[in-house]
Order: C-alpha cells, then sequence, then structure tokens
C-alpha cells in the first residue's frame, strides 16, 4: 500500500526529505525538531500530520525511498540458488550491481549518513531495519555452509556477527568517502571489499 506523503507535490516531498535529513544526521532522532524542520520547509503542522503521523513516520519514509531500489534488487536475489563453484561470484555480481545504483543516486549518501548518526540511538528505528539484511546474511551463509563455500570451523552465530560487524563498520566507512566515486572506481571498491568477506568467511583450505 502506497505511502499518503506520495501524494504530496514530489517537489515538496523532496524538500522535506532533505531538510529532514538534515536535522536527523545533525542532531540524532531524539534531539531532531520537528518544528524546525516544518519551519525550514514552509509547512504547517496541520498539513505534516496529514501525510505523516509522527516525526518517527517520516524518518522511516526518508529511508525507505533511498533503500527502495536496492530491496527490490535484493528481494530477486536467491542465495539458495547459487552453486559452490560460483558462489562468491555470484555475491561480487550483486554487491557491483547495487553499487551502480548509488552512483544513480547521490542523495543516499545522506541519508546512509543520517541512518549511521541514529543507528544506536535508544529508540531503536535503525536497529529494527537491520532485521532484514541480517535475514539475508543468515540465509547467505547456511546456504554457504551447505555447499562448502562457507567455513565450518566456526558457529554460524559468530560468522554471523563478525560479517554484520564488517558489513556495517564499511558501509559507514562507505557513505563518508567514497561519494564521488566513479563507476569504475566502485567496481574496483566492490571488489577489495567481497575480498574481505572472502577471507573471513571462506574455508581455510
Amino acid at each position: 500500500m502506497s505511502h499518503p506523503s506520495l501524494k504530496m507535490k514530489p517537489e515538496r516531498r523532496e524538500k522535506l526529505f532533505a531538510v529532514a535529513t538534515q536535522e536527523f544526521t545533525e542532531h540524532g532522532f531524539e534531539q531532531a525538531s520537528l518544528n524546525r524542520i516544518i519551519a525550514k520547509v514552509g509547512m504547517s503542522k496541520s498539513s505534516f500530520y496529514h501525510y505523516f503521523a509522527n516525526k518517527t513516520e517520516l524518518f522511516e519514509q526518508i529511508i525507505l525511498q533511498a533503500v527502495a531500489p536496492l530491496a527490490q534488487m535484493v528481494a530477486l536475489f536467491e542465495p539458495e540458488s547459487l552453486p559452490r563453484e560460483t558462489f562468491w561470484s555470484g555475491i561480487l555480481a550483486l554487491s557491483k550491481a547495487s553499487n551502480t545504483l548509488f552512483v544513480n543516486q547521490p542523495e543516499i549518501f545522506k541519508v546512509g549518513r543520517m541512518f549511521h548518526r541514529n543507528l544506536h540511538e535508544p529508540n531503536g528505528i535503525c536497529a529494527g531495519m537491520m532485521e532484514a539484511p541480517l535475514a539475508l546474511l543468515t540465509r547467505v551463509l547456511e546456504h554457504g555452509k551447505l555447499i562448502g563455500a562457507v567455513r565450518d570451523d566456526l558457529p554460524t552465530s559468530l560468522l554471523i556477527e563478525s560479517a554484520m560487524g564488517l558489513g556495517i563498520a564499511l558501509d559507514r566507512w562507505a557513505v563518508e568517502h567514497t561519494e564521488h566515486y566513479s563507476e569504475a572506481e566502485y567496481a574496483a571498491f566492490t571488489e577489495k571489499i567481497v575480498s574481505l568477506f572472502i577471507r573471513l568467511l571462506s574455508p581455510e583450505d
């Protein structure tokens, strides 16, 4: 079901999201002021509440809009279909395809900085949004273990925590430092990043 805010004029919704992203990044979710946001946009409270239930819903919609193209791509990915011979090359292909989206969607860097700024806020909004990536990673590692592409000398739960920790650190660094990479630079960067996961997760032999 589409969100009510999609009925807003596109340029007004874009401005609201841009102003709110900056506010959430600078002040954190808890200290971010909805009054400051709507004042900068030139929007009344009644108008805001016509489209959003609260500040939380605004925050969530900003994230969901930014990651929608990536979410659609990942939804089609079936790690269980990967054989051992092409397991890691399949992971690399998905990673390169997702990074191509970043080249064509520069606003995702601002949203990414907002996300990491608020990842450990007590409200738990961003932490809750990690459930889907965690579920996919679990599927990837469990299937990888089954076919011998992922090491089996350590508990899966430890591998998941290690890979998630590495992934979050890399993503946090990337949104701060790779905004102006070309597509070729992204491709080279992605290969190096996937190689880190291979070293961490593949069988030692």
